[in-house]
């Protein structure tokens, strides 16, 4: 029964090489990174997101319950006035690129300056989080890399949020860009 088994095993092995062998996995692109250095010995690159068009829709609409949807923005509120929003965005590189995902995250405490935070996904790269305390006016403000995975991991440094606002429509919709300017190097 034992050589049954570890044949089969075998067989499925075989089998398995040969159909890759005639049905190729997909090779996905993989863009050249755009990385510029820095004096100090790090590097630095530019992450960018459109909106509206970049924003991924992150609930479907008429869904009931605690978490309501504000445009694409969802948001859930305590009673207690906190409360916590996600956005979901395509990332793009300099060059315009369609490279991976990032979420956004809010919380807020009541008293409290809201915290954010952005998870980059770059699936031929990998992951890096990003975290930063928001001035009271809700501007946003520079962080700090908090960690990473892949490429990205055992990387410390800073980053800048910067977002240019296009013209806004008759409706009262905005357009423009935001743009994640990460400054890392490899942490001490």
């Amino acid at each position: 029964m034992a050589r049954l088994f570890y044949l089969c095993i075998l067989a499925g092995v075989v089998l398995t090489v040969l159909a890759a062998g005639v049905y190729p996995l997909p090779q996905h692109t993989r863009y050249r990174s755009m990385v510029s250095v820095v004096p100090d010995g790090g590097r630095e690159e530019v992450f960018s997101m459109h909106w509206p068009q970049d924003r991924v829709q992150p609930l479907q609409a008429g869904r009931a319950g605690p978490i309501q949807q504000a445009g694409d923005l969802a948001q859930l509120s305590a009673a207690d006035g906190a409360s916590a929003s996600a956005e979901i965005f395509r990332v793009r590189d300099v060059a315009g690129n369609v490279i991976g995902l990032a979420s956004r995250s809010v919380t807020t405490v009541a008293g409290a300056a809201p915290d954010a935070g952005w998870v980059l996904l770059i699936p031929s790269r990998g992951t890096l989080f990003l975290g930063q305390q928001q001035r009271g006016d809700g501007a946003p403000a520079g962080g700090s890399v908090t960690g990473g995975t892949g490429e990205f991991a055992g990387l410390a440094g800073s980053y800048d949020e910067v977002r240019q606002t296009g013209k806004t429509a008759a409706d009262g919709s905005s357009s423009g860009q935001i743009r994640l300017i990460t400054r890392v190097q490899a942490a001490p």
